[in-house]
């Protein structure tokens, strides 16, 4: 008998989401008390399923044109959470929805804007006035917009209300289509040294001194504060003279009253402000240090002395630390409110204590937990600090843990935090004014506060603490097409106004790396930046692989390679010193690519193209103090003479010597110093042993024929 084949089934029709469904996949509510909102909702609360550091823990659909697009945000975010979409494959994480839904709607807004009110109206001759009207926001909107739509096409079968009937641009990506550059270097910017020198002074200042006058100040303010709470009620007459004895005081210690802060003057706007100083007595503090309950009523009294007196910041009884460039102390006296906004500037000191002097990501410095410092004992002897958090890039919405390996002032202002913030959990949490606990935010404002407090206390004669940096029209500027290049050749850059260096987040990270990475001797740079403390920052990364910065670090070492070839090229076409054993090899390459270019008197190439054709140069690159090496393994002599180690192992005499090395301008000055602090080591050589003379004697003269060698080889110039 025959079996009859099957009959195929239809698939099932897909069920959309009801209002009564729940937005989050059971997945990310495992583990939490409920399963969070639910579709039908206007305001998404996603408080409890991301970090605390997440920028948005809300989305918000009420900004939709009507109910029909509503509902089809809706199913769209609901689907974006369980469906693969774009080339990751991946569906979107939680703590990026909000993105999700401002892009869908300003996607929308655009689609009306060309006379498409829904997206089942859409046609492919529409799609070139989308691109019209989005093209003047910047190749990076486009991309976003593009992408959406591209979104939007692929999960079509997830929305019931309304939906795309064709795939737009289905053979071209977001990023073709927008034009977006992915540049192969760090496009963050790094904080000029002259900028980041004594702003790190004035943090480490904050975190190793002014802290803990903040810190008493804070106790004391509290120890004053119940000493008040228990003053019975004033008897008559009580409160008048209480405070005529402060008056007859200060007036004895040649004082001022203590003036009301700038920041409430609103309290008193018709008070005048004299040399920063609002002339209107600090009725708080007075009561504070007069221990009277009210004393508002004798506020006349108090204007009558302040005209005679005078007034002062402050009036708190803390003591303060001298600032180390005056001798005197680093600010006025506190009162309530600047003691307040002075803690504020701490927990700021510390935030970049911890960022820039570990590596570590803003959200992952502000989710540190109370307890995320640790502390052990190196194989040498020395101790070891290591910080404890997470890591949220490219990871799930949890995070992963991780180790940083940091210094000591990164444990001090891990020790400081818990003194000024009351967060049971995080170490950067704190209960405001209001009585909520919150976390630390809008950390870029922060900074650049912090930037101006530093200026406004200790800067002189000679210009503000934090210097102005000096950049010009064409400093930091974006990539350019050669046309625009050639347009300007000849041309002076334009100076700028100058102002304040604005910080954000990304720049310490970014900053530290090429710290670390920059210049042919990045061990030797750092220590000289960051003094005694270099070595332990510096080997601490290899224990920060998981945060990704020794991947950031290693692609500042490309880019410092680059910088690096690229000086040595245009050194080889102005002055042409070049020795060692990989110089003609080296002048070869250098020549092809000059040719290449076309360089000729008067013209220059482009920037981006040399700097292309230069890059396979740094695969070989290792530089070096006194050689910079373009390893070849087949001719390096230290593959020759490590075989027993398995690995080459660089030794000074014999990369001198060696087919690979190549020395150029450059290294006069260190071969020169290198030759005088062996003749200052040999000294008197009958001191020496027999074997020690000769072979600091070998040392010296084979320095004096490379120094001799770069300083004869002097051909016409190359141009």
């Amino acid at each position: 008998m025959t079996a009859l084949p099957a009959c195929k089934k239809k698939p099932a029709a897909r069920r959309h989401p009801r209002d009564t469904d729940y937005v989050l996949p059971a997945a990310l509510t495992r583990g939490h008390r409920g399963r969070g909102p639910r579709l039908g909702e206007d305001v998404w609360d996603l408080r409890n399923f991301v970090p605390r550091t997440s920028r948005q823990r809300f989305v918000n659909l009420t900004g939709a044109a009507h109910d029909q697009e509503r509902r089809t945000l809706r199913e769209y975010l609901y689907a974006r959470l369980r469906v693969p979409v774009g080339r990751l494959a991946k569906p979107v994480k939680v703590t990026w929805l909000a993105d999700d839904g401002r892009n869908f709607l300003r996607t929308m807004e655009t689609l009306r804007a060309i006379g498409v009110p829904r997206l089942q109206d859409l046609r492919k001759e529409h799609l070139e006035y989308f691109l019209t009207q989005i093209r003047p926001s910047g190749p990076a909107t486009v991309s976003t917009l593009v992408t959406t739509l591209k979104a939007i096409a692929v999960l079509g079968d997830h929305l019931s209300y309304d939906r795309l009937t064709f795939v737009p641009w289905p053979y071209r990506s977001a990023r073709q289509i927008s034009g977006e550059q992915q540049s192969q270097e760090n496009t963050n910017h790094r904080i000029p040294e002259e900028v980041m020198r004594p702003f790190l002074t004035g943090v480490v200042f904050y975190v190793e001194t002014a802290a803990a006058d903040v810190i008493a100040a804070r106790r004391q303010l509290v120890r004053m504060d119940t000493a008040a709470a228990a003053v019975p009620k004033n008897v008559p007459g009580g409160a008048r003279r209480k405070i005529e004895q402060f008056i007859v005081e200060r007036r004895s210690q040649s004082r001022g009253i203590p003036a009301l802060p700038l920041q409430r003057q609103a309290r008193r706007p018709d008070a005048s402000v004299v040399d920063g100083l609002v002339q209107a007595p600090n009725m708080m503090v007075i009561e504070l240090l007069t221990q009277v309950r009210n004393a508002y009523h004798l506020r006349p009294l108090l204007e009558e002395a302040g005209r005679e007196l005078g007034y002062e910041e402050g009036g708190l009884p803390c003591s303060r630390a001298d600032w180390p460039a005056t001798g005197r102390p680093w600010r006025p006296e506190f009162s309530r409110s600047t003691l307040e906004a002075e803690t504020s500037y701490v927990r700021t000191a510390c935030w970049v204590a911890i960022a820039y002097l570990s590596g570590m990501r803003d959200a992952e410095v502000r989710d540190l937990r109370r307890d995320c410092a640790g502390e052990e004992v190196a194989a040498d002897g020395r101790p070891r600090y290591r910080i404890h958090g997470r890591v949220f890039k490219d990871r799930k919405v949890t995070g992963e843990e991780a180790d940083w390996v940091v210094l000591d002032l990164v444990h001090r202002a891990v020790e400081i935090l818990p003194e000024i913030n009351d967060d049971p959990t995080h170490l950067f949490g704190f209960r405001a004014p209001h009585g909520k606990l919150g976390l630390v935010t809008r950390m870029p404002t922060r900074l650049n506060d912090f930037r101006d407090h530093l200026n406004h206390f200790f800067s002189d004669e000679a210009g503000p603490f934090v210097p102005v940096p000096a950049v010009t029209g064409t400093d930091e500027s974006g990539a350019e097409d050669d046309s625009a290049q050639v347009g300007n050749c000849g041309t002076e850059a334009t100076p700028v106004a100058l102002v304040p260096w604005r910080f954000d987040t990304l720049q310490f990270r970014r900053t530290l790396a090429w710290h670390i990475a920059t210049q042919p001797f990045g061990m030797v740079a750092g220590t000289r930046q960051y003094k005694h403390a270099g070595f332990a920052l510096f080997e601490g990364y290899a224990g920060t692989s998981a945060s990704g910065f020794a991947d950031e670090v290693a692609a500042e070492e490309a880019t410092a390679k680059l910088d690096y070839v690229e000086d040595l090229y245009h050194g080889w076409i102005e002055r042409g010193q070049t020795a060692g054993g990989a110089a003609q090899r080296i002048d070869a390459e250098f020549d092809r690519i000059r040719a290449e270019l076309g360089e000729l008197p008067g013209t220059a190439a482009s920037p981006e193209r040399l700097r292309t054709m230069l890059r396979h140069l740094t695969r070989t690159l290792h530089p070096g103090i006194l050689n910079d090496c373009f390893h070849q393994p087949a001719t390096a002599v230290c593959e020759k003479r490590s075989k027993g180690l398995g690995h080459p192992l660089p030794m000074l005499n014999m990369c001198l010597t060696c087919p690979n090395s190549h020395r150029s301008a450059a290294h006069l000055p260190r071969l020169h110093q290198a030759r005088n602090s062996a003749v200052d080591e040999l000294g008197d050589r009958t001191s020496l042993p027999t074997h020690q003379q000769s072979a600091m004697g070998h040392f010296i003269t084979t320095l004096d024929t490379l120094i001799d060698e770069l300083k004869m080889r002097r051909p016409e110039t190359r141009r």
